[in-house]
């Protein structure tokens, strides 16, 4: 028997963000006789290895090429206009943080033929008028259109989805689980990823992301500035690209901390990196549940993220919340503590709190069997 067949609609471009990091962790452990995976996006694909990995798992990835930038809605729906009439499958799965984007692709799948269509919520959002013009506008279509709905955390899902989908608890949170056989405390690893990014012993600050408004690095910046008041060999490493790097290592500049700022670019060492750091600041404006957040408990690594974040980090005494109306010198206390809490192996309290990958996947996998 062929396996079901699902595309995977994004409504961002390939570029190794969050969105892509949990639907891989899905995918290398879904039972792919079973179940298939393609991934399509209306924009650019600029992950060359994650296309080559898909395509050695048996998938396909196209990417429509469309800059990603102002034009973002006119580019979603003529790419996936375009598209899904001439690929036709059995379940389309969409994935956004773009309320807009929801809605126009579930409307457009159902519109090509495609008769089972699920909607994904990864984030929250900015609350102001443009946001809830967008959700009343969208509202209806999310109800015609979508046959499911998944997030993942509760507080994604009451972001995106209409009133009535949330009162009557018609989605289902699939968690942003890891593979904590791959991602766990290691020392071995820690020192030599240490040694080679020039670390040695030093108190280390680190962030794994995209540079774009959402993640707010200028506010990051900030907290490390005042942090290095008090701890003056204190390092931040920076990985993952977008459109504000050159914004913010401008202001590394303008504080002098060029010195002790590494910025890594995108990085596929994911593990090594979040073993190396002491800590993971994540002051986002908002957020559904970071991946990466749950990269780094998996390591045993203290995670002080804002409370634009869902409490839903899987362990508790490793998630500190912080409003973003303190002050950095306040996010920096908290830093500086958090620096020194001693690292274990977590490896059981994640799989014991449904965020290890194998179990995860194995519940994607049941939904689209129960689709057909």
């Amino acid at each position: 028997m062929e396996p079901i067949r699902v595309l995977q609609v994004c409504g961002e471009p390939f570029a190794g963000g969050g969105q892509e990091s949990y639907l891989m962790n899905m995918y290398r452990h879904v039972d792919r006789t079973r179940v298939q995976f393609d991934f399509y996006t209306p924009f650019e694909n600029r992950d060359v290895r994650m296309q080559r990995e898909i395509e050695s798992l048996g998938g396909h990835v196209w990417a429509t090429g469309f800059p990603f930038g102002e034009d973002n809605r006119e580019y979603f729906r003529r790419g996936l206009s375009a598209f899904l009439p001439e690929h036709p499958y059995p379940i389309v799965h969409i994935h956004s943080g773009s309320v807009y984007a929801l809605a126009t692709g579930a409307k457009l799948a159902r519109q090509s033929g495609v008769s089972r269509v699920a909607v994904h919520s990864h984030c929250g959002g900015f609350d102001n008028l443009r946001y809830r013009v967008a959700r009343l506008w969208t509202r209806q279509t999310l109800l015609t259109y979508p046959t499911h709905y998944f997030a993942c955390s509760h507080l994604a899902a009451r972001w995106k989805f209409p009133p009535s989908v949330i009162r009557s608890g018609n989605y289902t949170v699939l968690k942003n689980a890891v593979d904590t056989s791959r991602l766990r405390y290691d020392p071995a690893l820690r020192q030599a990823t240490r040694l080679q990014l020039g670390l040695a012993d030093k108190p280390t600050v680190g962030h794994v992301g995209r540079f774009a408004l959402q993640k707010n690095h200028r506010f990051l910046i900030e907290v490390f500035h005042a942090l290095s008041e008090w701890e003056p060999e204190a390092q931040l490493v920076l990985a993952g690209e977008g459109e504000l790097v050159e914004e913010v290592l401008a202001q590394v500049d303008r504080l002098g901390l060029e010195e002790r700022v590494h910025y890594l670019g995108v990085r596929q060492d994911v593990p090594a990196l979040m073993n190396a750091f002491d800590v993971l600041l994540l002051p986002s404006f908002f957020e559904g549940l970071p991946v990466v957040g749950v990269e780094a408990q998996a390591t045993g690594l203290p995670v002080v993220t804002s409370t634009g974040v869902t409490r839903e980090l899987p362990i508790e005494d490793l998630s500190t919340y912080l409003p973003l109306t303190d002050t950095a010198m306040q996010w920096a206390r908290v830093v500086q503590r958090a620096l020194a809490t001693p690292r274990r192996d977590t490896a059981a309290e994640m799989v014991a709190c449904g965020y290890d990958v194998h179990a995860a996947a194995r519940v994607m996998q049941e939904q689209y069997e129960e689709m057909m």
